[in-house]
């Protein structure tokens, strides 16, 4: 029997990996809450849950993460927001949340005279505006984690200054999704283009950078850094994400953790395993139970 959705509410909690400020920390009107998180290891999947009133947006600085929205499924990677609508039902499809860094918030939108310092008129304007975002993964500039990490400072430091000023960011970052969101569909350059045609063409083989640096006609250092760019995650991250997801259909064909192992040219089959958790939360043979065992 599938569970009911989780009317979610998220609590105030400083970890070395999770940071979270709720409206009770914070004061600052209409944003229920801010948070960071920072994993090097796969976490348990998010069940169905909803955000009464409120706006969820979530911003992958680096890694993957996946969501499902009313059916559909979102694949996202560094630079991408993902933006979630009052009281939308959500979750990751039983999928665990891959390795990742992120910054996420929520707005409330039912009081326009309680939303980030804003004259109601205004605030009712943006909210409307928000609401009608034509999509809701939005490729974001490649300075919004800068000022992403600059509202966390401002909110962390507690003071009445940092608040104001905190609120001021968040209509500017709101103001530049709104614009992100109108522009063309990004593209990545040809030459990191051809770099991810041959690691996904190559994914059986040990990459190297300085074999794909070649391949993209740039100097090694030059290519991590256009690829991190304009993918959100570095190439060693983007090609062991994609291992791990040829690896899942291997062992679910029957292939052994072993064989797996080799077939994708990692040096041993406890380093395969080892990468294999970080990206799915299980062991691989934890995985193929889970699968098999699941209705």
């Amino acid at each position: 029997m599938e569970r009911k959705p989780i009317e979610w509410y998220d609590i105030f909690e400083i970890t070395r990996e999770r940071k979270v400020y709720t409206q009770r920390e914070h004061g600052i009107p209409g944003l229920r809450m801010y948070g960071y998180h920072n994993t090097n290891r796969a976490i348990a999947a998010l069940d169905k849950h909803y955000h009464k009133d409120s706006f969820e947006f979530t911003y992958i600085v680096q890694g993957h993460l996946r969501f499902c929205v009313d059916g559909h499924s979102y694949s996202l990677s560094g630079s991408d927001m993902f933006v979630t609508f009052p009281d939308e039902i959500h979750d990751t499809g039983n999928i665990p949340m891959s390795l990742h860094q992120m910054y996420w918030f929520q707005l409330e939108a039912n009081d326009p005279k309680r939303f980030l310092y804003l004259e109601p008129a205004m605030a009712e304007e943006l909210i409307r505006r928000l609401k009608a975002l034509p999509a809701r993964v939005v490729k974001m500039r490649e300075d919004t984690a800068q000022l992403l990490e600059q509202i966390f400072a401002n909110i962390a430091g507690g003071t009445d200054l940092g608040r104001i000023q905190a609120a001021q960011q968040l209509v500017v970052l709101l103001c530049q999704i709104l614009k992100d969101a109108q522009a063309p569909a990004f593209r990545i350059t040809p030459d990191i283009g051809r770099a991810t045609a041959y690691i996904l063409e190559h994914l059986q083989e040990e990459l190297t950078m300085e074999e794909l640096a070649k391949v993209a006609l740039l100097s090694v250092s030059r290519f991590k850094q256009k690829f991190k760019i304009q993918l959100g995650t570095n190439p060693r991250s983007f090609i062991n994400y994609h291992k791990i997801e040829a690896a899942k259909k291997l062992l679910l064909d029957g292939q052994s953790v072993t064989d797996t192992a080799m077939e994708l040219s990692f040096s041993s089959s406890n380093y395969f395993s080892a990468v294999f958790r970080r990206y799915t939360s299980l062991s691989p043979t934890e995985y193929v139970k889970r699968k098999t065992e699941s209705p």
